[in-house]
């Protein structure tokens, strides 16, 4: 009901409390909300930022992060600057365009966007006592509830507790802590509290990927971030130490896409200014390197995975001012949509603050969507420089797919792939053969011949010791396609190179499989003959796989490969071009 007074004398614009608890549904993302406390020590010259995640139980028993704590080494704020800190809109930066923070409310929003409590202590020197300034959005409703004013008291010297004091710098510096959060609970943002952390620190890694390069120390639970660059062309970063341990200790030690001596560093495929009335943009676009790209298919293995390549597939990182305001798909922009390969492609604008409105920055400096014309601008600049990348790519995988072969085989780089998938599969239930030592050196005589060495022998078994199943095409008469051997667990498959199947379907197809695309063949018919290939080997890999669940395949399923391969070969002289 509308009062006298309030026809007379006006109401409020803003409701501050009931306004402060609507602004809570901000959407931030945890480590987005870390980020807004971490501009701020930036602009304040802090050189180390220490952020502690504190993990308790709430009153329904469920785990969750109940407190935040952030504390840098940098310039302090004085008592004046301090009171302010709460406040939101007010900066002592705003709307500048030469800063990293310019709207004045981004660290205030962060906080109440996971907790209802923020407490502040600063000091500009070491000779001066720590100042305390405090807002609870609790207490500011029960305020606004009597009908009095909101009101952030001056800062008042208060001493640190003692849960926080192994954080604090020793001289000048600010300590933040968030509390009273509620937005944190197991299960909501994360699994649990190791995920949770270790999100939010592949996300600042990469966010503040250029400070941490240059020197300035970010730590989260006392672990000091590396840089995680999706250009790769750092050095130091979490991606070198991923590969260093792959390479060097891990599964890639004898891999046959390793690189001598090892590449770490991503090949720039284009640097280009884009013009903006008086000033400039940058768009730069990077092909990762052989050590990442290794070979056709392993863009989601757990090296890939490590390396966070899925999740870069069609993303561009926008950099603002040194500092990454977005790393995401920007729709219809990439030519021809996005592909899988594009995961092996870094994709980086880079902007100045004079520029926001054209990138369209928000206030809370999440996100960015090109203006239209700014937006055709870059994608016909990405048009050029993906497809190149595209190309690139496809070279780099054809030579290790040629160079599979020679070390493996024809069908070497998919065996390895289905050893790992067969992993959670049923084990084979075949007795096998009598004699396993003979097959396997029978075996080795079909694939390389009787004027092999013992050594070569020697290498090849060694090669397929320890995959469930080995396909090998090989010269044998009689009209069977595929003869099939169960030994020691293992499904040994030999193709008949003979036969009217891999003459007429499987041998064209490998060729087209083999080469690049480009005047001959098309992208699509590359791909289509590879995954045909992939698509057919794991036909005849699923079938022995089917067999070595039976304990006498070979009695009960040598006749019907017979009868199979004969009838596949007449029924492929007789009907063909019909389709």
């Amino acid at each position: 009901m509308t009062t006298t007074t309030s026809m007379t004398t006006g109401i409020p614009v803003v409701l501050t409390g009931q306004a402060l608890q609507s602004l809570r549904e901000s959407g931030y993302s945890l480590p987005a909300a870390l980020g807004e406390v971490i501009d701020n020590s930036l602009e304040a010259n802090a050189n180390a930022i220490r952020i502690r995640l504190d993990e308790g139980t709430n009153v329904r028993g469920k785990k969750h992060v109940h407190r935040i704590v952030f504390a840098d080494d940098g310039d302090g704020m004085p008592a004046d600057i301090l009171q302010h800190y709460p406040q939101i809109g007010f900066s002592t930066r705003y709307m500048r365009t030469d800063t990293i923070g310019k709207f004045g409310v981004g660290a205030k929003l962060a906080a109440l966007n996971f907790g209802t409590r923020l407490d502040v202590w600063s000091r500009t020197t070491a000779d001066e006592p720590w100042l305390r300034v405090h807002f609870d959005l609790m207490e500011a409703l029960e305020t606004e509830k009597r009908g009095e004013e909101i009101r952030i008291v001056p800062p008042q010297p208060a001493d640190v507790p003692e849960e926080f004091q192994d954080l604090l710098p020793d001289n000048a510096g600010t300590m933040v802590v968030w509390s009273n959060v509620d937005r944190l609970e197991h299960g909501m943002r994360a699994d649990n509290f190791d995920k949770l952390r270790l999100e939010v620190e592949k996300e600042l890694s990469r966010i503040f990927r250029v400070f941490i390069n240059d020197g300035i120390t970010l730590e989260v639970n006392g672990q000091e971030l590396l840089p995680h660059d999706p250009l790769m062309q750092m050095t130091g970063t979490w991606s070198e130490k991923v590969l260093m341990d792959y390479y060097r200790k891990g599964e890639g030690v004898n891999a046959p896409w390793k690189p001598e001596p090892l590449d770490f560093a991503a090949e720039v495929i284009r640097n280009e200014e884009i013009r903006i009335g008086e000033s400039s943009a940058w768009l730069t676009v990077t092909l990762y390197p052989r050590s990442v790209v290794r070979r056709r298919g392993l863009g989601g293995d757990k090296l890939a995975n490590n390396l966070r390549i899925p999740e870069n597939q069609g993303a561009i990182s926008f950099m603002r001012h040194d500092r990454e305001i977005s790393y995401t798909n920007v729709p219809k922009i990439f030519p021809r949509g996005v592909q899988d390969p594009d995961r092996f492609i870094g994709i980086t604008v880079s902007f100045s603050p004079e520029l926001d409105e054209y990138f369209g920055v928000r206030n809370v400096k999440r996100g960015a969507e090109p203006h239209d014309q700014l937006r055709e601008k870059i994608r016909k600049l990405l048009d050029g420089a993906v497809s190149e990348a595209r190309k690139r790519l496809e070279t780099y995988w054809g030579d290790a797919q040629r160079e599979a072969k020679e070390h493996s085989g024809e069908h070497g780089p998919i065996l390895e792939a289905v050893a790992e998938a067969n992993r959670t599969m049923p084990k084979a239930r075949a007795e096998g053969d009598p004699e396993p030592e003979r097959v396997f050196q029978d075996l080795a005589t079909d694939v390389l011949g009787s004027s092999a060495t013992d050594q070569e022998r020697e290498n090849y078994l060694g090669r397929i010791k320890d995959l469930p199943f080995v396909v090998e095409s090989v010269d044998f008469p009689g009209k069977q396609f595929i003869d099939i051997r169960h030994v020691n667990g293992k499904v040994i498959i030999e193709l008949n190179t003979r036969h009217r199947f891999y003459r007429e379907m499987w041998a064209p197809l490998r060729a087209i499989a083999d080469s690049e695309p480009g005047a001959r063949h098309s992208s699509e018919s590359v791909h289509t003959a590879r995954r045909t290939l992939e698509a057919l080997t794991l036909l005849l890999i699923a079938y022995g796989k089917a067999e070595s669940m039976n304990e006498n395949p070979n009695e009960q399923y040598a006749e019907l490969r017979g009868y199979w391969g004969m009838f596949l070969d007449s029924m492929m002289g007789k009907v063909k071009d019909v389709l």
